[in-house]
């Protein structure tokens, strides 16, 4: 009989380590040093970090597959939730196929709807099976490589700084700032910070003004010819920033790099990067059809999971749906979740919601839990779900409404890796 409990001996994180490396080979988990240390690093963090705890699937005390939960709280639509993160999930290889995974999933989700918590994430490894299993698609990513001589180059760089280990706490304090205002960002901290500065690869720099962070920009070097050891690209992993001057002077930072940087490669969740470009083409010139020139590359990272639809609901309650007033019924189909499998009727009151016990709606709309998830996070539009035969709604008319109700021009933001 198969039992999920916490890791706690060496051995257990030892086995989960063996099975991390072999779902992962990518991760470079081999050698005894490396095996030993990420053992190691594993059961720190578990030990000094009260929001990251590792679970595995037991039957007999041999190991199946484990998983390592993270209690986040992250900003939805200006309201600050609490949602759980799963990640590390591996398999042992002897046991593929016999609903491991599925069985990590149940214990995940089932775990958080206990805590009273509403929504779950993760980064999928397919995300044809996680979306098999409710969870919808985030926020894309695009991957812009620009030439630094097609950045803005402004009056001035004067206020960029190199931003190290002692200035943690003020880097803190920026991405909070900017954490309380933007859609689906997580809350960090100071030990993130700390951790990132630890990371020899990891470059940061920021606009420095007044003893104060108004933006930052995470960045690593990486070779782009392998005959010229002078020739790097920039990788741009994280680019935050709270107004127009501390991004002109980060962009003209980069600019000033052309003596030795061949391109800036930004990594994203903003497709309208574009227009801050005197030329978006990557350099494949690569044409599409008919006439449209490469610029971008696009990929689907994070995905979100409503695991408690009435409770998502009422967490929002304070949220204003853009002042429309409607009875609507929401009908999610939900092969996972029992209760999430159904309808609610949800009352909006001039933007505010109420889940109602009433039977007489105005209008009906019918989904996947997956496809709802991403609607209630922004991340998709209704008109759009409903063009591409996603959604269902009982009268037409009732469709520029509906939209409204769930319309951001924010999408959710997530730049925190787990």
């Amino acid at each position: 009989m198969k039992e999920i409990r916490r890791l706690s001996s060496e051995k257990d994180f030892t086995d989960f380590t063996d099975i991390v490396g072999n779902a992962y080979p990518g991760f470079n988990i081999e050698t005894r040093e490396q095996k030993k240390k990420f053992v190691e690093n594993s059961m720190r963090v578990q030990e000094e970090n009260p929001l990251v705890t590792f679970y595995g699937v037991f039957e007999e005390d041999n190991l199946l597959g484990g998983m390592r939960y993270h209690d986040f709280k992250m900003n939805l639509l200006s309201t600050k939730i609490k949602v759980g993160g799963v990640g590390l999930i591996g398999v042992d290889l002897l046991n593929k196929k016999e609903k491991v995974a599925k069985a990590i999933m149940t214990k995940f989700i089932e775990d958080y709807r206990s805590q009273g918590i509403s929504m779950a994430i993760l980064y999928p490894f397919n995300p044809e099976f996680y979306k098999k299993m409710g969870f919808g698609f985030g926020t894309s990513i695009s991957q812009y490589r620009v030439k630094p001589s097609n950045l803005p180059k402004g009056k001035s760089k004067s206020n960029i700084k190199h931003i190290r280990g002692d200035d943690a706490k003020k880097l803190l304090d920026c991405y909070t700032r900017i954490y309380e205002k933007t859609n689906g960002l997580i809350e960090k901290y100071e030990r993130e910070f700390q951790l990132l500065f630890n990371n020899p690869k990891m470059k940061v720099v920021g606009y420095k003004k007044n003893n104060e962070i108004k933006g930052y920009m995470v960045f690593e070097f990486k070779p782009s010819h392998d005959k010229n050891i002078f020739v790097n690209d920039i990788i741009v992993n994280q680019l935050l920033f709270e107004d127009q001057e501390s991004l002109m002077e980060l962009m003209t930072f980069l600019n000033s790099q052309s003596d030795q940087i061949n391109n800036v490669i930004f990594n994203i969740q903003d497709e309208n990067f574009r227009f801050i470009l005197e030329d978006p083409r990557n350099g494949s010139n690569n044409l599409l059809t008919p006439v449209y020139h490469e610029a971008s590359i696009q990929g689907t990272g994070i995905m979100y999971r409503i695991i408690d639809l009435k409770g998502i609901i009422n967490e929002l309650r304070n949220h204003n749906f853009n002042n429309e007033s409607c009875k609507l019924k929401i009908t999610t189909r939900d092969s996972f979740i029992t209760d999430n499998d159904g309808s609610i009727i949800v009352d909006f009151n001039n933007g505010f919601p109420t889940v109602v016990d009433d039977k007489e709606y105005d209008v009906e709309i019918k989904l996947d839990i997956a496809d709802f998830s991403s609607l209630i996070t922004c991340t998709v539009n209704f008109n759009s779900l409903y063009k591409y035969g996603r959604a269902l709604i009982s009268d037409e008319s009732y469709l520029k409404k509906v939209n409204n109700i769930f319309a951001s021009d924010e999408k959710p933001i997530c730049i925190t890796m787990f």
